[in-house]
């Protein structure tokens, strides 16, 4: 069996993977529409890329490799190892095989670390439970004795479940994530149009400035603390009625109560220091 490796090439640099090798016994490597590919790779295809091309280009294309959406919305994709059915998990449910795989290009973070749809109401305990556990099983000590593709496998895996890991658990990364997957993003540098919000947002910066003891400080972090867990309460109450525009709204509220509480501890590291008379 042969593959066209030029045609491989010539397929990734135009942005997507192009029918190739239809005559028996050639592999064919079909185009991905938004990350789907419409067929899949033999195992033997797979043995070729691993001894004809770098662990990095092999990489890539697991990375877009065996992908697919099923009605309902439910992902499954091809174990690139052992060809059987898996998830979009991080090892392959086949127990045989339990293979690492590719980041998934359509699992979200809760797919992986939470085993459900996206929600903003979460269980942050058995979130970080879930992370432990994957991040123990692509640890550089777990995967010392596999191979040189399951190696370059865990190190990638490693650093996606990092990220989604610091996004779930904190909840203004996880209202900003929720958002961008509705396709209604609130970015961090929007200008704040809301005059009640900008009103507040003044107010509260004076009295900051203008406070002269550690008192006035800790009532202001308590106040802005209660402020923060109603917004996330009320952030909750939105995503769950599907209500897009309060979501967002309450997440460019919760953004400025962030930097409230960042400014009063920057305060309280360093407050201004009197000039003698």
């Amino acid at each position: 069996m042969q593959l066209n490796f030029r045609a491989f090439a010539v397929a990734r640099r135009v942005g997507g993977w192009r029918h190739f090798g239809s005559a028996a016994g050639v592999t064919t490597v079909t185009h991905v529409v938004r990350g789907v590919p419409r067929r899949l790779f033999s195992g033997t295809a797979l043995r070729i890329l691993h001894r004809s091309t770098s662990f990095q280009s092999t990489v890539t294309l697991l990375r877009t490799y065996s992908q697919t959406r099923v009605p309902g919305g439910s992902a499954t994709r091809t174990c690139w190892k052992c060809q059987c059915e898996t998830s979009q998990s991080v090892l392959c449910d086949n127990d045989s095989c339990g293979a690492i795989q590719a980041v998934s290009s359509t699992a979200t973070y809760f797919d992986i670390l939470l085993g459900g749809p996206p929600t903003f109401t979460i269980d942050t305990a058995q979130l970080r439970r879930n992370f432990l556990r994957l991040q123990q099983a692509v640890h550089p000590d777990s995967v010392s004795q596999r191979s040189a593709i399951e190696r370059q496998l865990a190190e990638s895996q490693s650093s996606w479940i990092n990220h989604a890991y610091s996004t779930l658990k904190d909840p203004l990364q996880r209202a900003h994530y929720m958002l961008e997957l509705r396709n209604a993003a609130v970015r961090e540098d929007d200008n704040v149009v809301d005059p009640e919000l900008l009103s507040e947002i003044m107010e509260t910066r004076e009295a900051i400035e203008a406070a002269e003891s550690e008192a006035e400080i800790a009532a202001m972090r308590e106040i802005n603390n209660e402020n923060i867990e109603e917004t996330v309460r009320m952030l909750e109450q939105a995503f769950g009625k599907e209500d897009v525009e309060d979501a967002q709204h309450l997440t460019r509220r919760l953004q400025y109560l962030k930097r409230v509480d960042q400014t009063i501890q920057e305060w309280e590291l360093g407050p201004p220091i009197e000039e003698p008379n």
